[in-house]
């Protein structure tokens, strides 16, 4: 009877065994294996169910490098597995989940051909042979301030080839920040970067110029905050915020400032900006405005989240030049310009039609027309080129700004009416009010335009 239980211990499922695996292999591509089940003598088990086989480097409740399940049939399996990880050594491990496993020979396992482009950022880690090739929360970054990041030349399952040597271009979705390449050698590369754009989302661009059969990588989702305070940056009316410009004439900002007239009020925007031109939070610090020019010189005012609006005049007409000053911190703006025109006394006209300055763009970039109506009226106002085309069409209502009873002005900047501006030349004006009896005034002119 003892006899007889011990045979059937014996023959009990004890472990697998794997026939010698040839080395080294490719990551991703299939390899031939044999397995066998063995009882606790070594010999041969007759084992007619399933296993799975995953890798060394595998967490056996949730494999990711290698995870082929297989169906034995009277004891052997033999088949064609695949490894996506590339390592120096791994062995393939098969388990029944029954407790009974068994590991193979050490093998290398090389990365396959070029195939794409990797970049790991702050914060995150390379995790080669997984499905997105990275893992990890990205660091948020400052504008003006380098970070380093990684760049990978690696194979479709993000192993590194680092048996190549290509050139890598890189931009970002940061227009302002820099573009250009870099050598990637033996596969990987440290590349040292910096925004100069506040945004809770950018993101970088690479692509491979040596091989373009490589596909291009896309990074993950980066946050830019802004850099500490270290300008100020003045807008008028007419002018936008471009955080991160570094042109050489307005910096930081873009369009034309409007024209203003001798004495009369215009508020002056003025914000507190890193060194890149990104509005801060900035509070406190006493701004302080001054020109060359006569002007109404309005008292220092504090920075309130970033920013401060000072309401001005100028007392003298011409090209004028404005610039403020935190006086506790010293940081300055850079010179603004601006015109101030005189204001042309039309109180006694009643029947004309006046336009100032004609040619526009030598003294100033802004048009005034200026006609008078003996009652309000439906006004459409139009500037055509010379070969007939409409640039400009304003209609307005009776009682409306521009269609009221008495002296009527409207300024042009010199744009047609998808906003870009015209070129020089010769343009036709034409002002029509009416009623719903009459026409009260029709009044054409020629103007010119010169930039």
């Amino acid at each position: 009877m003892l006899n007889l239980i011990a045979l059937v211990l014996c023959t009990q499922l004890h472990h697998f065994g794997f026939d010698v695996i040839s080395s080294p292999q490719t990551a991703g591509s299939p390899f031939s294996i044999t397995i066998s089940a063995y009882d606790s003598g070594g010999s041969l088990y007759p084992y007619s169910g399933y296993a799975r086989v995953y890798s060394s480097w595998d967490n056996p409740v949730n494999p990711q490098y290698c995870d082929t399940l297989v169906l034995f049939s009277s004891g052997v399996w033999s088949g064609n597995v695949p490894v996506f990880l590339a390592a120096d050594t791994l062995s393939l491990i098969c388990d029944d989940g029954g407790g009974h496993t068994g590991a193979s020979n050490q093998i290398q396992v090389l990365a396959n051909s070029p195939n794409r482009l990797l970049s790991i950022l702050p914060g995150q880690i390379y995790a080669p042979g997984t499905s997105n090739g990275r893992s990890g929360s990205v660091q948020s970054q400052t504008v003006g301030v380098p970070f380093s990041l990684e760049i990978r030349i690696t194979d479709n399952w993000f192993n590194t080839v680092d048996t190549v040597d290509h050139t890598v271009r890189y931009q970002s979705t940061d227009t302002y920040a820099v573009m250009s390449q870099v050598l990637v050698q033996n596969g990987v590369t440290n590349l040292s970067y910096a925004f100069r754009t506040a945004s809770p989302q950018q993101r970088l661009f690479f692509s491979d110029i040596t091989n373009a059969s490589v596909r291009s990588d896309t990074s993950s989702w980066i946050a830019v905050s802004p850099g500490s305070y270290g300008r100020l940056l003045i807008l008028f009316e007419g002018e936008t915020h471009v955080p991160g410009d570094n042109s050489a004439t307005s910096p930081g900002k873009s369009g034309v400032a409007n024209d203003y007239y001798v004495d009369s009020l215009f508020p002056v925007l003025v914000y507190a900006t890193d060194t890149c031109w990104n509005r801060t939070q900035e509070n406190g610090g006493q701004l302080k405005l001054y020109s060359d020019f006569l002007f109404s010189d309005p008292p220092a005012q504090s920075l309130v989240d970033g920013e401060t609006t000072f309401q001005i005049s100028f007392s003298e007409t011409g090209r004028v030049i404005l610039w403020a000053e935190d006086l506790n911190s010293g940081f300055s703006t850079y010179n603004n310009y601006l015109n101030i025109l005189a204001v042309i006394d039309t109180s006694v006209v009643t029947d004309s039609f006046l336009v100032y300055p004609n040619p526009m763009g030598i003294e100033s970039n802004t048009m005034v027309f200026a006609y008078y109506l003996e009652g309000a009226a439906n006004v459409t106002f139009e500037i055509y080129d010379p070969f007939g085309n409409l640039v400009v069409k304003r209609d307005w209502n009776a009682g409306t700004e521009n269609a009221q009873a008495g002296m009527n002005r409207f300024l042009w900047n010199g744009r047609n009416d998808r906003n870009v501006r015209v070129a020089s030349g010769i343009y036709y004006t034409i002002v029509k009010a009416w009623t719903h009896t009459a026409t009260i005034f029709n009044k054409k002119m020629k103007v010119g335009v010169i930039w």
